[in-house]
């Protein structure tokens, strides 16, 4: 951090003042006016791979979160979300090791556990996922990844009818307000029928 100049650092703090006011586009132009000035800026690297995140552009997101570990391998935030946008990629093989080692380097992190969870569902280990993703959901069971909705899932598949209608109304019991709600109350009266 000492090796970024003053005005990279001026134009990280105007990009955070543009966001916080929802001007992404303002946002934006100061992270890449930040990198342009040290490349090696991981932190406005990583900033630039979440908002393309954001805005479904994994492939852009995936550029940035790259280049930020180039710059600074090992870096827990652009690794955690390149484990992320490699998941929506469908590259699962290839988002594993980025999410096993997210989850090494901070444990108590849910981001890290539920990617995991679902990093191992998606490679068709579910008792090993069921792990990770109750482990997310024990430290954080609001957080925004739904955790609750993937076990209830492999729950059903697996015929543990109580156990999936439990994790959903455990779901719904912290999100009343999701607009999947009515679906998902649907699905519990169909798990409550024989």
């Amino acid at each position: 951090e000492l090796a970024i100049p003053p005005n990279a650092w001026n134009a990280y703090r105007e990009a955070q003042n543009r966001l916080k006011k929802h001007d992404i586009e303002g946002g934006v132009r100061q992270l890449e006016r930040a990198v342009e000035i040290y490349p090696a800026f991981t932190a406005a690297r990583n900033n630039l791979g979440t908002i393309a995140y954001q805005t479904g552009n994994y492939a852009l997101a995936e550029q940035h979160f790259r280049t930020a570990l180039e710059h600074e391998a090992g870096a827990y935030e652009p690794t955690v979300n390149l484990g992320g946008v490699l998941l929506n990629l469908k590259r699962y093989e290839e988002a594993l090791q980025y999410n096993r080692f997210a989850v090494k380097a901070r444990p108590e992190d849910a981001l890290a556990q539920s990617q995991l969870g679902m990093n191992l569902y998606f490679l068709r280990d579910a008792d090993q996922a069921i792990r990770y993703l109750n482990e997310a959901k024990r430290l954080d069971p609001a957080h925004f990844s739904r955790p609750q909705l993937l076990l209830a899932e492999i729950y059903a598949q697996r015929g543990l009818r109580e156990q999936a209608i439990a994790e959903l109304e455990d779901y719904l019991e912290r999100h009343p307000e999701d607009p999947e709600r009515d679906r998902l109350r649907a699905l519990i009266r169909k798990l409550h029928q024989p």
